[in-house]
């Protein structure tokens, strides 16, 4: 009954394909860990966010100006 060709013993973890799993899978969740945890609370805006951004100071700026103008009078 017993299939000569296959070994279940190279899945176990001291054997050769469960060794490569398991390191593989060690990697592959430290990865992880790394994009989800720490990339995720990096704050890299994207080239048109920093434009609308500054776009937006530069409008508060001049709706400000409005407000308050620099003439002649004060």
């Amino acid at each position: 009954m017993r299939n000569s060709s296959f070994n279940i013993e190279y899945l176990s973890p001291t054997g050769l394909i469960g060794f490569w799993v398991l390191f593989i899978g060690l990697i592959f969740t430290g990865l992880m860990f790394y994009f989800v945890f720490f990339r995720l609370n990096d704050n890299d805006a994207s080239y048109k966010d920093r434009r609308r951004k500054k776009l937006e100071k530069e409008d508060q700026k001049r709706r400000i100006e409005r407000l308050y103008p620099k003439g002649k009078y004060y």
